[in-house]
């Protein structure tokens, strides 16, 4: 077993040491998975959408993604969308990616050794590289909805995560219903983003592992890769 805390909001998380998983359900931890899943060499995560376009100004050829409310700005090249963003890359690419919460944490964990990015999409393969990687204990971030207030589908995510880090039986049926009840599935829905909701909600189907690696901004990179 592997001993878990569960941190809440950005609230210090620069104070933050150790293994820390940063989960978004819906749905920059699964576009994120996505796009690596897809063949891109790399994610660049940028919380601050200005910086974003300037470095797409600078790069023109990386693919610019994100959103703010949930919809992708009109000068991107595609949104915040699991669904939709491996046809927008090719294998190689270097997309950035901005969002309302799972690009805003990561800048802000100076004091991590490792930070991987978390769903349910690969829960199982994160939770055993956590386990694996320690140090004790891992601290799971569930962001919520724009890294202020708490989301149903990041809590239900973190509380998964921590169960399997500490060896406990688990039924996912419960958990997917009330997944597909809560808020977030909804806005999904008014989005249109039915896609989005299924993948999201789907446990284990993608055991890519995500890692943060710093810089400026920092990244993301197959845990292999």
């Amino acid at each position: 077993m592997t001993e878990t805390r569960i941190h809440h909001g950005l609230a210090g998380v620069e104070f933050i040491t150790g293994t820390v998983l940063v989960i978004d359900v819906f749905r920059a931890s699964n576009t994120i998975i996505s796009l690596l899943a897809a063949r891109a060499a790399e994610v660049l995560l940028v919380a601050d959408i200005d910086r974003a376009r300037a470095i797409k100004r600078a790069h023109p050829e990386r693919p610019l993604l994100g959103e703010r409310g949930g919809v992708a700005p009109a000068d991107f090249d595609g949104g915040n969308s699991p669904s939709e963003v491996g046809r927008l890359v090719e294998p190689g690419a270097s997309p950035i990616l901005t969002t309302s919460a799972g690009t805003q944490a990561v800048e802000h964990l100076v004091g991590a050794e490792t930070i991987l990015v978390a769903s349910f999409a690969n829960a199982n393969a994160v939770a055993e590289v956590a386990a694996r990687l320690g140090p004790a204990p891992v601290t799971l971030l569930p962001m919520g909805l724009e890294a202020r207030t708490s989301a149903a589908e990041d809590d239900e995510a973190a509380d998964w995560i921590a169960g399997l880090l500490g060896g406990e039986s688990q039924d996912f049926e419960p958990v997917h219903r009330r997944l597909l009840a809560c808020d977030g599935a909804e806005r999904l829905r008014r989005l249109g983003q039915i896609r989005d909701l299924e993948m999201c909600t789907e446990l284990d189907t993608r055991p890519l592992v995500p890692v943060v690696v710093p810089g400026d901004p920092p990244r993301a990179v197959p845990l292999d890769g």
